[in-house]
């Protein structure tokens, strides 16, 4: 039982950075039509290039070369939950085939009929993140998606060559061109449970932020407000679901094991890097404020 409680948690951490991008997702394609889109793929893009440099550099930081087996292995920044399934077929420096045959960012896309939505997150985070990784070099190939009609699984294909690579791009990424070179003795700290999740929700949400603030000014802001808002409610939702059928109570500690971000923005140091746009005030008034009330602690 105490296990299973634990999974719970993380499935909920997981859960409300996909929730939160969903519900602003859509109400910036449904406000605002192709406008809408082409920002919802932009904030995706920088999304995905913020977290394939970060995890670059925290490798590069550590002495770890930069390659496909590296990028799946230490590079993997999104922390592991119960059901996520995926089957890797081929896993090697150079080339990596893999199957998703269970996703939990896609069942929650079905369960708000908004398929379309994670598709376009599927298009352009993966080619994003994988490319900033390696140095623009990667090549990456999304044949089937989960979020497609009629397709089973997500069938990726990247191919990673020194061929492609300049001679300081090869000694960054391939023990056999940096002469000298000695693996770290250590193994690296990779993000864990909710620190790893709040870092991933406020990273989809700044940029969502971002771009809607850019091209729609005041208006765009309003927007995501709403869709944060529409976040919380559902969010709230989901959170009295969880609690009733655990038997527990919904109080401080229930949200600090459930939910990604604090909500005392205040203690959260990633706000010094993403404070811009008036991000932190309005996640408070329109995310956490609602969220509290919605699950009766306001």
């Amino acid at each position: 039982m105490i296990k299973r409680l634990e999974d719970i948690k993380l499935e909920c951490l997981q859960d409300s950075w996909v929730i939160l991008y969903t519900f602003v997702a859509k109400e910036l394609t449904l406000r605002k039509g192709d406008e809408g889109e082409r920002i919802l793929r932009e904030a995706v893009r920088r999304y995905g290039r913020d977290r394939g440099l970060t995890n670059q550099k925290r490798l590069m930081d550590n002495n770890i070369k930069i390659n496909l087996l590296t990028l799946f292995n230490e590079g993997r920044d999104r922390p592991g939950e119960p059901r996520f399934t995926s089957k890797v077929i081929r896993n090697t420096r150079e080339e990596r085939i893999s199957d998703t045959l269970i996703c939990s960012f896609a069942d929650v896309w079905k369960r708000y009929d908004a398929k379309y939505l994670g598709r376009i997150y599927c298009e352009e985070f993966h080619l994003a993140c994988y490319e900033a990784f390696s140095f623009g070099k990667a090549k990456i190939n999304l044949s089937r998606s989960l979020t497609q009609d009629g397709d089973d699984r997500c069938c990726f294909y990247h191919t990673y060559r020194p061929e492609n690579l300049t001679d300081e791009e090869r000694r960054l990424s391939f023990e056999e061109f940096d002469p000298g070179y000695k693996k770290p003795e250590t193994p690296m700290p990779k993000p864990q449970g909710k620190s790893g999740f709040n870092m991933l929700w406020i990273k989809i949400y700044f940029y969502l932020l971002e771009c809607a603030a850019e091209t729609l000014g005041d208006n765009g802001r309003a927007l995501v407000g709403e869709g944060l808002r529409n976040a919380a409610r559902e969010q709230a939702a989901e959170f009295i679901r969880r609690a009733e059928a655990t038997e527990q109570k919904i109080d401080a500690a229930f949200l600090e094991g459930h939910l990604p971000i604090s909500i005392d923005t205040d203690s959260e140091p990633l706000w010094k890097e993403y404070d811009k746009y008036g991000a932190k005030k309005l996640l408070q008034d329109c995310f956490i404020e609602v969220l509290l009330k919605g699950v009766g602690m306001k």
